[in-house]
């Protein structure tokens, strides 16, 4: 007769888990090459630290053992700090990145809020790329290690030749992917990689896979989460291009920005990471991510609607910030709007407007608008006539949504332009600036409120 086995515990490893209401994520000492997990209790103010996480006599949660975390392919807080208000950890994350990297105001103030909106991914329904586009020694590779190197868990991924290990490491970590010199060659394992991005910027939307030791077997992958890219070239998916938000990248002029990372910048950046990490204790349960379907931003684009929204979630308990953040977004879009305006299909989009405004104050009776009419006019505003012509605006139009009839006037024949008006609205959304508004006039100015940004600008808030 033989005595029964006892139980062994069973033990899961994992990065985070949420035991008796507090959420435990782990943490790791370089130095002492040693993970353990700490929590903090928001209601009572108190840090706890363990090295397991017991579900049950059997079952345990240990941190992750992972050659990744020594040679920093995936990257962990040593702990926690308390970092003040949210704007001052804010202010200290834009110094340090503006210490490190030479990108554009406007850019970095959006990389700011990407590494504390990474934070709080998990309330988060959808989140866009941060991506810098450049040649060769334009600092792609230092913006990844800055910006990347903040935010939630960081794996830098892009060393993987394969799409398997990024699956791996997406799927086990659950952190913010980092792919360097991401370009977008016609291969298997790119398109398996290009799933990954196109399908990772929304929740709920997985990757289908069949199971490497068992082919009859399918998993689903889920590849959410926040994702910074470095690529020499712009993407021919249109989906997957517009949920970027880029900065194009220079060979910097800043002459004190140091040429090596040293040791003063891992140490800054640890320190920044461990007041993230209680920048996310704290305001993670307090977050209701559907409160931004609720905000106006007004008459913006869709596509900048959907890649701003999700900021919202830093302001959601701040309402002079949030006004003020819905201030940047429509300043932002006006931007775009007036970049778009300059190409030519804004460009003819305006013609075709200006074209309908002067027919309807003429005593003409012919209302409509031909190809022939907006080459006139083109001719008119400077254009030479050699570098248009009729055949190529008519396609360029087609192309816009517009459609065309052949109409005989007397001896001549005309291609008439006519779109409905919900399709012309959408374009006018794109490419028309919007009329300024005198605001003094229209309403009081004790009507206004002074509102400060996030940059330190003062906004006039209706």
């Amino acid at each position: 007769m033989t005595k029964d086995k006892p139980l062994e515990i069973k033990k899961i490893q994992t990065s985070k888990r949420m035991v008796d209401g507090i959420l435990f994520e782990q943490i790791y000492e370089p130095e002492e090459k040693n993970s353990c997990f700490i929590g903090w209790d928001y209601e009572n103010n108190q840090e706890y630290i363990r090295d397991h996480l017991e579900e049950n006599e059997f079952l345990w949660y240990v941190p992750i053992q992972d050659e990744l975390i020594e040679k920093r392919a995936v990257i962990l807080p040593s702990g926690i700090l308390d970092y003040g208000t949210d704007e001052e950890l804010e202010k200290e994350i834009s110094t340090f990145i503006g210490s490190w990297l030479d990108i554009s105001e406007e850019h970095l103030q959006k990389a700011t809020w990407y590494v504390m909106l990474s934070w709080l991914i998990d309330r988060l329904h959808t989140i866009p790329y941060l991506r810098a586009l450049g040649d060769y020694g334009t600092g792609k590779t230092r913006y990844l290690d800055v910006i990347g190197g903040l935010c939630y868990k960081p794996m830098f991924v892009g060393g993987a030749v394969k799409s398997a290990p990024i699956y791996r490491v997406i799927d086990l970590w659950r952190g913010t992917a980092i792919l360097d010199e991401f370009t977008l060659e016609k291969s298997d394992e790119t398109q398996d990689i290009v799933q990954i991005l196109n399908n990772g910027f929304q929740r709920g939307k997985p990757v289908l896979r069949c199971d490497s030791q068992n082919y009859d077997k399918v998993r689903a992958f889920d590849p959410f989460g926040a994702k910074i890219l470095s690529t020499r070239s712009t993407f021919k998916d249109k989906a997957l291009e517009s949920r970027c938000i880029t900065e194009i990248m220079k060979m910097t002029s800043k002459k004190n920005l140091p040429h090596d990372l040293t040791d003063e910048f891992f140490r800054k950046q640890d320190e920044i990471q461990k007041k993230l990490l209680m920048y996310r204790f704290k305001n993670l349960p307090k977050i209701n991510p559907d409160e931004s379907a609720k905000i106006d931003f007004g008459n913006i684009m869709p596509r900048i609607r959907q890649t701003l929204a999700p900021f919202t979630v830093l302001f959601q308990h701040n309402q002079d910030r949030l006004k003020a953040f819905v201030t940047y977004a429509m300043n932002y879009n006006k931007g775009i709007i007036e970049e778009n305006s300059q190409s030519f299909d804004g460009q003819l989009v305006n013609f075709y407007l200006d074209a309908v405004e002067q027919k309807n104050m003429s005593d003409d009776l012919d209302i409509t608008v031909s190809v022939s009419d907006i080459k006139d006019m083109m001719l008119n505003d400077g254009w030479k006539d050699e570098s248009i012509k009729v055949s190529t605006i008519g396609r360029h139009y087609k192309a816009l949504g517009f459609n065309t009839r052949i109409v005989r006037l007397g001896t001549k024949t005309k291609r008439i332009l006519s779109i409905d008006d919900d399709a012309f609205n959408v374009l006018k959304m794109k490419y028309i600036v919007p009329v300024e508004v005198d605001i003094d006039k229209k309403r009081n100015v004790t009507d206004v409120t002074e509102v400060t940004d996030t940059c330190g600008t003062t906004q006039k808030i209706l």
